[in-house]
């Protein structure tokens, strides 16, 4: 037996994460893969299972405690396995791509050019073309936080910062209530979304697909309608290279030459957004196993920041909630998203005949300062094309 101490692992770009469960207490007997602690990021609730085998000693967390990557959060007596040892011992010295960019490159706080702030902001600053030096700092050590840009922006748009809230003694004379707390996946994401509606000029093209030769198709190849047309879409980023692309400052725009599809999931934390990487180079059969893999991932908080991380364009399907159409908010830094419908059946004429056919609702919305209508209807139209004809 070994005391081993248990540390937080990578967060990503987050300085830090709230813990929103903890499985764990001195004296209780843990296997491998056990869940030990549950992680709140902006992104996901990430559940941290345990590397080893034995029995917790002591705890040093509780519930709503803020933590960093390296903090020890537990320590265990742990049985000494010579190969499991091996298997966790290597990756200490051998970093993730993702790791070594934030670990190494750079201490968790940048501080270039006498400027001090976190990765996540300088990225954000960049995607807006926005000059640090120009902010205000309100964080610790004058340490510009997300709050300040979110605040300069807006006084460059001649907006407020804020959102609307409403006064709970102004709403209670109503009726009787009670008060909830958002989760903070849910709270950060509005922000995140509602920072993109009003920074991004979005323009939204609406479309609708015949299923017939999907459904046609299906009756060999089992896939969902939703994998289809998710290779439909790498289909038709690869003949529009702009829609996987990202503005960057000065005017200048990043053509990207892989295709990571993010994929938009409710879970009862919040929506989260999980990527299919390189997916354009997958089968039908293999983007429908990635699209339940990670969809039960995110229900299960089993999600990592690698599966998070690397989107290129988002689809977000609504199945049999989706109506008959919805507006999709873009996902920074990318420049178009697509949202995904429930079917709609219709009466149509073949050859003289009245029909009965099935249609799915697509809507794509765009960055117009990136994507202008012509280049959104020509996307559509190849990429409806290829869903109703199955084109290889």
């Amino acid at each position: 037996m070994e005391k081993i101490e248990l540390k937080i692992p990578n967060l990503g770009e987050a300085e830090s994460t709230e813990i929103i469960e903890v499985n764990i207490e001195p004296g209780k007997e843990v296997s491998l893969n056990d869940p030990l602690i549950v992680l709140e990021s902006e992104k996901a609730a990430m559940e941290i299972p345990s590397d080893f085998q034995g029995q917790i000693k002591e705890v040093l967390i509780k519930e709503g405690d803020e933590v960093s990557e390296g903090m020890v959060f537990a320590i265990m007596e742990a049985v000494k396995e010579e190969t499991h040892t091996e298997k966790i011992n290597e990756p200490k010295n051998e970093k993730t791509t993702t790791e070594k960019t934030i670990n190494e490159a750079s201490p968790a706080s940048y501080s270039l050019k006498g400027i001090n702030a976190g990765p996540a902001v300088r990225k954000y600053a960049r995607e807006l073309e926005i000059d640090l030096q120009k902010i205000t700092p309100s964080g610790r050590n004058n340490k510009i936080i997300k709050e300040d840009l979110i605040k300069f922006i807006h006084s460059l748009k001649g907006t407020s910062s804020d959102y609307i809230y409403f006064s709970e003694d102004e709403l209670a004379k109503y009726g009787d209530y009670s008060i909830e707390e958002q989760s903070k996946i849910r709270a950060l994401g509005s922000k995140n979304l509602h920072q993109s509606w009003v920074s991004i000029p979005h323009v939204t093209h609406f479309e609708e697909v015949d299923l017939s030769q999907i459904m046609l198709k299906r009756k060999t190849v089992k896939a969902s309608v939703l994998s289809y047309v998710i290779q439909g879409i790498c289909k038709a980023l690869k003949e529009f290279p702009i829609f996987n692309s990202s503005l960057l400052e000065e005017n200048k725009i990043m053509m990207k030459k892989y295709i990571n599809i993010g994929l938009a999931v409710d879970t009862e934390m919040g929506l989260v957004v999980p990527v299919i990487k390189n997916a354009d180079m997958l089968n039908v059969e293999d983007i429908d196993m990635s699209v339940a893999n990670l969809a039960e991932k995110a229900r299960d908080k089993k999600l990592r920041n690698t599966d998070l991380e690397g989107s290129t364009f988002t689809v977000s399907s609504l199945g049999k909630l989706g109506g008959t159409g919805f507006t999709p908010i873009i996902n920074p830094p990318e420049v178009g998203i697509i949202a995904v419908s429930n079917f709609q059946k219709k009466v149509a004429i073949n050859e003289g005949k009245v029909i009965e056919k099935t249609y799915v609702p697509l809507a794509l919305s765009y960055d117009h300062r990136v994507i202008n209508g012509g280049d959104a209807g020509r996307f559509m139209v190849y990429l409806k094309d290829i869903l109703e004809s199955l084109n290889d």
